[in-house]
Protein backbone atom coordinates (compact mmCIF):
# COMPACT_ATOMS: atom_id res chain seq x y z
CA UNK A 1 0.00 0.00 0.00
CA UNK A 2 1.23 3.44 -0.92
CA UNK A 3 1.51 6.60 0.75
CA UNK A 4 -1.34 8.24 -1.55
CA UNK A 5 -3.60 4.98 -1.03
CA UNK A 6 -4.39 6.26 2.78
CA UNK A 7 -6.22 8.97 1.14
CA UNK A 8 -9.38 7.05 0.08
CA UNK A 9 -12.86 6.91 1.21
CA UNK A 10 -11.76 3.44 2.85
CA UNK A 11 -8.70 4.58 4.65
CA UNK A 12 -8.37 8.39 5.29
CA UNK A 13 -11.80 8.74 7.78
CA UNK A 14 -10.25 5.89 9.69
CA UNK A 15 -7.14 8.13 10.03
CA UNK A 16 -8.95 11.08 11.35
CA UNK A 17 -10.95 9.18 13.57
CA UNK A 18 -7.91 7.31 14.71
CA UNK A 19 -6.21 10.88 15.79
CA UNK A 20 -9.81 11.70 17.93
CA UNK A 21 -9.24 8.82 19.50
CA UNK A 22 -5.60 9.21 20.16
CA UNK A 23 -6.11 12.85 21.42
CA UNK A 24 -9.37 12.31 23.66
CA UNK A 25 -7.19 9.20 25.54
CA UNK A 26 -4.17 12.09 26.65
CA UNK A 27 -4.57 14.21 29.68
CA UNK A 28 -2.02 16.75 28.07
CA UNK A 29 -4.46 19.42 26.88
CA UNK A 30 -1.16 20.50 24.30
CA UNK A 31 -1.37 16.27 22.41
CA UNK A 32 -5.14 16.51 23.20
CA UNK A 33 -5.87 19.22 21.31
CA UNK A 34 -2.96 18.92 18.64
CA UNK A 35 -4.16 15.53 17.73
CA UNK A 36 -8.00 16.73 17.27
CA UNK A 37 -6.02 19.25 15.30
CA UNK A 38 -4.46 17.14 12.75
CA UNK A 39 -7.64 14.94 12.65
CA UNK A 40 -9.72 18.03 11.80
CA UNK A 41 -7.30 18.58 8.44
CA UNK A 42 -7.75 15.14 7.26
CA UNK A 43 -11.46 15.55 8.04
CA UNK A 44 -11.21 18.28 5.83
CA UNK A 45 -9.07 16.52 2.95
CA UNK A 46 -11.43 13.60 3.48
CA UNK A 47 -14.60 16.06 2.66
CA UNK A 48 -12.60 17.11 -0.85
CA UNK A 49 -11.38 13.88 -2.02
CA UNK A 50 -13.63 10.96 -0.91
CA UNK A 51 -16.76 12.17 -2.84
CA UNK A 52 -17.81 12.85 -5.91
CA UNK A 53 -18.16 16.41 -5.40
CA UNK A 54 -16.43 18.26 -2.49
CA UNK A 55 -18.86 18.55 0.54
CA UNK A 56 -18.20 22.06 1.73
CA UNK A 57 -20.47 22.18 5.00
CA UNK A 58 -18.03 19.44 6.38
CA UNK A 59 -15.04 21.03 4.99
CA UNK A 60 -16.47 24.66 6.88
CA UNK A 61 -16.88 23.03 10.38
CA UNK A 62 -13.90 21.37 10.19
CA UNK A 63 -12.21 24.07 9.81
CA UNK A 64 -14.23 25.97 12.06
CA UNK A 65 -13.25 23.37 14.70
CA UNK A 66 -9.19 23.62 13.36
CA UNK A 67 -9.56 27.39 14.31
CA UNK A 68 -11.20 26.84 17.56
CA UNK A 69 -8.15 24.34 18.48
CA UNK A 70 -5.64 26.98 17.47
CA UNK A 71 -6.53 29.15 19.25
CA UNK A 72 -6.98 27.38 22.60
CA UNK A 73 -3.46 25.70 21.67
CA UNK A 74 -2.17 29.48 21.62
CA UNK A 75 -4.36 30.56 24.78
CA UNK A 76 -2.80 27.09 26.38
CA UNK A 77 0.97 28.08 25.37
CA UNK A 78 0.23 31.81 27.08
CA UNK A 79 -0.91 30.42 30.17
CA UNK A 80 2.28 28.27 30.56
CA UNK A 81 4.96 30.87 29.88
CA UNK A 82 6.40 33.52 31.62
CA UNK A 83 8.32 35.81 28.77
CA UNK A 84 5.86 38.76 29.35
CA UNK A 85 6.56 39.21 33.08
CA UNK A 86 8.45 42.31 34.38
CA UNK A 87 10.84 41.81 37.20
CA UNK A 88 8.73 43.07 40.13
CA UNK A 89 5.97 40.85 38.78
CA UNK A 90 8.19 37.97 38.56
CA UNK A 91 9.21 38.26 42.02
CA UNK A 92 5.50 38.30 43.13
CA UNK A 93 5.14 35.05 40.69
CA UNK A 94 7.97 33.76 42.63
CA UNK A 95 6.03 34.22 46.00
CA UNK A 96 2.88 32.91 44.97
CA UNK A 97 3.72 29.57 43.55
CA UNK A 98 0.82 27.91 43.32
CA UNK A 99 -0.55 29.86 40.17
CA UNK A 100 0.07 29.37 36.91
CA UNK A 101 1.51 32.59 34.75
CA UNK A 102 -1.74 32.74 33.34
CA UNK A 103 -3.68 32.68 36.59
CA UNK A 104 -1.04 34.87 38.15
CA UNK A 105 -1.69 37.98 34.94
CA UNK A 106 -5.49 37.25 35.52
CA UNK A 107 -4.58 37.71 39.64
CA UNK A 108 -2.21 41.07 39.04
CA UNK A 109 -5.07 42.37 36.08
CA UNK A 110 -7.99 42.48 38.87
CA UNK A 111 -5.34 44.32 41.04
CA UNK A 112 -2.66 46.87 41.78
CA UNK A 113 1.09 47.66 42.80
CA UNK A 114 2.27 50.19 44.88
CA UNK A 115 4.65 51.93 47.24
CA UNK A 116 4.16 52.90 50.47
CA UNK A 117 5.23 56.85 51.54
CA UNK A 118 4.20 57.17 54.44
CA UNK A 119 2.82 54.87 57.36
CA UNK A 120 -0.27 53.14 55.90
CA UNK A 121 -3.13 51.25 58.21
CA UNK A 122 -4.31 49.03 56.07
CA UNK A 123 -6.46 46.98 58.71
CA UNK A 124 -7.90 47.62 62.34
CA UNK A 125 -8.49 45.06 64.63
CA UNK A 126 -12.18 44.10 65.11
CA UNK A 127 -12.99 46.84 62.16
CA UNK A 128 -14.44 45.05 58.73
CA UNK A 129 -11.68 45.31 55.75
CA UNK A 130 -12.83 45.71 52.20
CA UNK A 131 -9.42 44.79 50.78
CA UNK A 132 -6.95 41.58 50.41
CA UNK A 133 -3.06 42.98 50.62
CA UNK A 134 -0.32 41.24 49.40
CA UNK A 135 3.54 42.49 50.73
CA UNK A 136 5.96 41.58 48.32
CA UNK A 137 8.97 44.03 50.32
CA UNK A 138 9.34 45.97 53.17
CA UNK A 139 8.27 45.71 56.82
CA UNK A 140 4.63 46.05 58.15
CA UNK A 141 3.94 46.49 62.32
CA UNK A 142 1.36 44.51 63.65
CA UNK A 143 -1.06 45.43 66.88
CA UNK A 144 -2.81 43.04 68.97
CA UNK A 145 -4.52 42.76 72.12
CA UNK A 146 -2.17 45.55 73.39
CA UNK A 147 1.43 44.20 72.00
CA UNK A 148 3.09 45.42 69.23
CA UNK A 149 5.32 43.70 66.85
CA UNK A 150 7.14 43.94 63.55
CA UNK A 151 7.90 41.62 60.90
CA UNK A 152 9.02 41.22 57.41
CA UNK A 153 6.54 40.55 54.34
CA UNK A 154 6.13 38.67 51.78
CA UNK A 155 2.74 37.29 52.93
CA UNK A 156 -0.92 37.87 52.65
CA UNK A 157 -2.96 40.17 54.77
CA UNK A 158 -6.14 40.79 55.40
CA UNK A 159 -6.82 37.09 54.06
CA UNK A 160 -8.89 36.16 57.19
CA UNK A 161 -11.42 39.33 56.78
CA UNK A 162 -11.02 37.92 53.32
CA UNK A 163 -11.78 34.45 52.78
CA UNK A 164 -14.41 34.37 55.90
CA UNK A 165 -16.17 37.98 55.70
CA UNK A 166 -15.02 38.71 59.60
CA UNK A 167 -13.81 42.00 60.97
CA UNK A 168 -9.96 41.45 60.80
CA UNK A 169 -7.97 39.88 63.88
CA UNK A 170 -5.30 42.73 64.07
CA UNK A 171 -4.43 46.01 63.17
CA UNK A 172 -1.64 46.35 60.48
CA UNK A 173 0.36 49.11 59.36
CA UNK A 174 2.58 49.36 56.49
CA UNK A 175 5.89 50.74 56.77
CA UNK A 176 7.55 53.84 54.53
CA UNK A 177 9.02 51.74 51.12
CA UNK A 178 6.58 49.22 51.94
CA UNK A 179 6.01 47.57 47.92
CA UNK A 180 2.68 45.91 47.93
CA UNK A 181 -0.47 44.97 46.16
CA UNK A 182 -3.89 45.22 47.11
CA UNK A 183 -7.27 44.05 45.63
CA UNK A 184 -10.60 45.29 46.26
CA UNK A 185 -12.67 42.25 48.14
CA UNK A 186 -15.86 42.64 45.86
CA UNK A 187 -14.22 42.97 42.89
CA UNK A 188 -11.35 39.76 43.46
CA UNK A 189 -14.49 37.67 44.32
CA UNK A 190 -16.04 38.08 41.26
CA UNK A 191 -13.08 37.14 39.12
CA UNK A 192 -12.74 33.89 41.38
CA UNK A 193 -16.61 33.20 41.32
CA UNK A 194 -15.62 33.01 36.94
CA UNK A 195 -12.30 30.76 37.06
CA UNK A 196 -12.31 28.02 39.52
CA UNK A 197 -9.06 27.06 38.82
CA UNK A 198 -7.76 30.41 39.83
CA UNK A 199 -9.96 30.38 43.05
CA UNK A 200 -8.54 27.12 43.69
CA UNK A 201 -4.80 27.94 43.37
CA UNK A 202 -4.88 30.84 45.13
CA UNK A 203 -6.74 29.47 48.24
CA UNK A 204 -4.25 26.86 48.28
CA UNK A 205 -1.12 30.20 48.20
CA UNK A 206 -2.83 31.63 51.27
CA UNK A 207 -3.43 28.22 53.07
CA UNK A 208 0.71 27.64 52.34
CA UNK A 209 1.37 31.60 53.57
CA UNK A 210 -0.93 31.32 56.42
CA UNK A 211 1.07 28.08 57.50
CA UNK A 212 4.21 29.81 57.24
CA UNK A 213 2.51 32.72 59.68
CA UNK A 214 1.57 30.45 62.33
CA UNK A 215 5.23 29.19 61.60
CA UNK A 216 7.26 32.07 62.14
CA UNK A 217 4.34 33.25 65.14
CA UNK A 218 7.74 32.77 67.04
CA UNK A 219 10.00 34.64 65.86
CA UNK A 220 8.50 38.24 65.45
CA UNK A 221 10.38 41.23 66.63
CA UNK A 222 9.06 44.41 69.02
CA UNK A 223 9.36 47.55 67.84
CA UNK A 224 12.99 47.98 69.21
CA UNK A 225 14.16 45.29 67.40
CA UNK A 226 13.85 42.35 70.19
CA UNK A 227 12.70 39.21 70.19
CA UNK A 228 8.92 39.14 71.90
CA UNK A 229 8.84 36.97 74.88
CA UNK A 230 6.41 36.14 77.66
CA UNK A 231 6.86 38.58 80.71
CA UNK A 232 9.87 37.71 83.17
CA UNK A 233 8.70 36.94 86.92
CA UNK A 234 9.29 39.33 89.55
CA UNK A 235 13.01 39.74 90.85
CA UNK A 236 12.73 38.45 94.72
CA UNK A 237 9.59 36.15 94.22
CA UNK A 238 10.54 32.97 95.11
CA UNK A 239 8.32 30.11 94.57
CA UNK A 240 5.68 28.47 96.51
CA UNK A 241 6.80 26.57 99.74
CA UNK A 242 4.66 23.72 100.89
CA UNK A 243 3.68 24.59 104.27
CA UNK A 244 5.00 22.15 107.31
CA UNK A 245 2.88 20.30 109.21
CA UNK A 246 0.91 21.82 112.44
CA UNK A 247 2.99 20.67 115.73
CA UNK A 248 0.94 19.99 118.38
CA UNK A 249 -1.79 18.58 116.93
CA UNK A 250 -3.21 15.11 116.82
CA UNK A 251 -0.37 12.53 116.47
CA UNK A 252 -0.84 8.74 115.72
CA UNK A 253 0.39 6.48 118.31
CA UNK A 254 2.13 3.51 117.83
CA UNK A 255 0.58 0.41 119.38
CA UNK A 256 3.10 -2.01 121.27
Amino acid sequence: MSFSDLFTSQNIVHVAALLFLLGFLSRDQFILRGLVLLGDLLYMLYFYFAPESPLWGGIFWSAMFALANVAMIWLIFLDEVQFSLKADERKLFDLLGELTPGQFRRLLKAGRQEVATAPLVITRQNEPSNALYFVIDGKITIEKGGHRAVSEGQTFLGEIAFLLGQPATATVTLEPGCHYCVWDSQALHAVLKGNPALKTALSAAMNRKLAEKVAQAGVLTDITGHDLKAPAKEKGASPRKPKPAKRGGRSIRKKI
